[in-house]
């Protein structure tokens, strides 16, 4: 599995509901901490590291504009923060990708979104922050 399939399993996970940038970046770090190789189909899953508002990797925006003119996903970049959300053709291509995955991590995948998805911006970075401090490093947000 790539790191993009992760991004679009991602999104597909939230059933068409918008996933924010940070609910989307926080959602994939999670994946990558808490799941093994195995889990995750490969060694690891993006590089993320500490930032602004804690863990950060770029290449995760890079893949989701790849998946929109794959048609897989939308982004809408209208608002105050961008907007991602699954396609039909992204929610088929990701019911093939989680076939591909044990149950232990499509159970955990589905977790993590329906945990990230009600959450604000200052209550889930808040909450990053407590579970992994190494992860506030480098921030700018006042917790």
């Amino acid at each position: 599995m790539r790191n993009i399939d992760w991004t679009l399993l991602v999104i597909a996970a939230a059933s068409g509901a918008r996933m924010t940038p940070v609910q989307l970046q926080k959602s994939l770090f999670l994946l990558g901490r808490n799941l093994d190789e195995s889990e995750l189909k490969r060694a690891s899953l993006y590089n993320f590291e500490p930032y602004d508002y804690g863990p950060f990797d770029s290449k995760v925006y890079s893949d989701a504009e790849k998946l929109e003119s794959d048609g897989l996903i939308s982004i809408d970049a209208g608002g105050r923060y961008r907007e991602y959300w699954i396609t039909a053709t992204g929610s088929e291509q990701a019911r093939q990708l989680r076939q591909k995955l044990d149950s232990g991590a499509t159970k955990y995948l589905d977790e993590v979104v329906r945990w990230v998805l009600p959450k604000t911006f200052g209550q889930l970075v808040r909450a990053i922050y407590k579970s992994y401090p190494e992860m506030r490093e480098k921030s700018v947000f006042k917790y």
